[in-house]
């Protein structure tokens, strides 16, 4: 047998990938990262093209400096974190979330591994919608489950319903959905999760296993129009809610987000601790110490989004 010098599915995802590992090392785009009077627009990675927010700088700068001995230390929890974050979560959703239920993580980056590693088995099939965020698909295939593509078509991104109900087997483990949609921007209606909650419901009864719902919700505070955002958890119980607050912020780079359990969830302790130990065997996918201490006061800052 010859040698391989990677892994097989790393092997496959560099050449299913190829064109994005081209395009962020060899296009203008990349060869322009740093350039003060660049040739062309920045849209890719949702990078801030303003200087960082001032609440974000004086925010570091303070909880920087040791209090404690173990400051910097290894930490499993956060609670007044974890607290902040689940008391805004729950004003935004409608539903009460417990402290308990919400894992710190370094961004929705991490809170999907986190959250797929956790519910998935090799063999499982996870359906996601397309066009999606480029790593959706080799994230789900590294976890050794198969990714199955639904298409929503152009113009209107609308959710593709009837197509994902077609999609499910008994296989099928998971879901991911992206509302607001990125790259589409589509924000899905709350009819829309309804239904999507009644497939999803029917499907997990007939195939006597949990379909779980993974919201990704990157950009749930990113509104423009008189736009309003509703979550799958508001309409689905087996939803973990995956957020990252880099969007917010304009500081993808500070690595800061969680995952959510909601409070109906089924076997919600048993959860708890399965992804706590996701996040620890993943590579201990924890957020930095000093941005988890700041973001209490972090948790309703945002750039002012302006009228478009």
């Amino acid at each position: 047998m010859p040698d391989r010098p990677a892994a097989r599915v790393m092997e496959d995802l560099i050449k299913a990938l190829g064109p994005v590992l081209w395009f962020f090392r060899e296009s203008t785009w990349a060869k322009q990262q740093g350039d003060p009077d660049p040739s062309v627009c920045d849209f890719v990675a949702g990078n801030p093209h303003d200087v960082p927010l001032p609440e974000i700088v004086n925010a570091i700068q303070r909880w920087s400096v040791p209090k404690a001995n173990d400051w910097f230390a290894y930490k499993m929890e956060d609670i007044p974190a974890q607290t902040a974050a689940a008391a805004a979560l729950s004003d935004d959703h409608g539903l009460t979330y417990d402290p308990l239920d919400i894992t710190l993580t370094p961004g929705t980056f991490g809170a999907l591994s986190i959250a797929m590693r956790t519910v998935l088995d090799p063999g499982d099939e996870v359906v996601f919608i397309s066009p999606p965020w480029f790593f959706y698909e080799a994230m789900i295939i590294v976890t050794g489950a198969t990714p199955v593509r639904v298409t929503s078509e152009a113009p209107g991104f609308e959710l593709p319903l009837d197509a994902i109900a077609s999609a499910i087997t008994p296989k099928t483990r998971a879901i991911i959905v992206n509302s607001p949609n990125n790259p589409s921007g589509r924000i899905y209606p709350p009819g829309d999760l309804e239904r999507l909650a009644e497939i999803l419901k029917s499907a997990s009864e007939k195939n006597g296993r949990t379909i779980y719902l993974l919201s990704d919700e990157s950009y749930r505070r990113i509104l423009f129009d008189g736009n309003t955002f509703t979550s799958p958890a508001a309409s689905y119980d087996a939803t973990m809610v995956l957020y990252t607050y880099g969007k917010q912020l304009l500081a993808p780079g500070q690595r800061l987000g969680y995952v959510a359990l909601t409070p109906t969830m089924p076997d919600r302790e048993l959860l708890r601790e399965a992804v706590t130990l996701s996040r620890i065997v993943g590579g201990w996918q924890v957020p930095n110490n000093v941005m988890a201490y700041a973001l209490p006061e972090l948790e309703h800052v945002s750039v002012d989004v302006p009228h478009l």
